[in-house]
């Protein structure tokens, strides 16, 4: 079972967005996934609890339970878990990033994003984790975007090539406990999210 954790130092970074994106991304595309919500906030609980449909799976769990509920994962024949965590930075961060393949860590093109990124590297550099960043929430054509991937590119972790547009449907989607790529499925939005997809099934393998 392959296993991907969003982390942010950074309240309002999106990483919810992309976790619940990302499970239904890759369920689509043939994976068994639970969500680990370990944040305590449970946004993607309850994005979980607003689904008509069974998968993927939403677990809510307290961080220091994250290694039981991946093995429960496991004999459940699952194939991918994404774990949402909480916004700060916590013993309990570094935790999850032992305990993942991959570190995702979204970053929107603000100051105040950049300057939480450091923060982030250095808990998953501690932890000794494989980590990339991803531009998320990002205005459209947006010159700050070119900026942002300058600065971020000195911490020399991988940046996804494809940013995640700041777009109406992904609002509009969580709302009724939907993803985008099932919202609007020839949208721009979801076309992101499988690209998104697609390059972090490259960076497990």
């Amino acid at each position: 079972m392959k296993r991907i954790a969003f982390l942010s130092q950074k309240g309002g970074s999106g990483k919810t967005t992309l976790a619940v994106h990302m499970a239904v991304a890759a369920t689509e595309a043939g994976e068994s996934v639970v969500i680990v919500d370990t944040d305590p906030q449970k946004s993607a609980t309850l994005w979980g609890e607003a689904r008509s449909r069974d998968v993927p799976v939403v677990a809510t769990a307290a961080a220091a339970e994250l290694d039981q509920v991946l093995e429960a994962a496991e004999r459940e024949r699952m194939t991918l878990a994404i774990v949402d965590t909480a916004p700060h930075a916590t013993p309990d961060a570094t935790r999850i990033a032992r305990a993942v393949d991959l570190v995702v860590i979204p970053v929107r093109p603000t100051a105040f994003d950049i300057a939480a990124a450091g923060s982030a590297v250095a808990l998953v550099e501690a932890a000794g984790a494989h980590a990339v960043f991803v531009l998320s929430a990002c205005p459209p054509r947006c010159p700050e975007i070119t900026e942002t991937r300058t600065v971020l590119a000195e911490y020399g972790l991988p940046i996804a090539p494809v940013e995640i547009i700041d777009r109406r449907a992904f609002a509009r989607a969580v709302a009724c406990g939907r993803a985008v790529t099932e919202f609007e499925r020839d949208g721009k939005a979801a076309a992101e999210i499988r690209a998104l997809w697609a390059w972090f099934e490259e960076q497990m393998k």
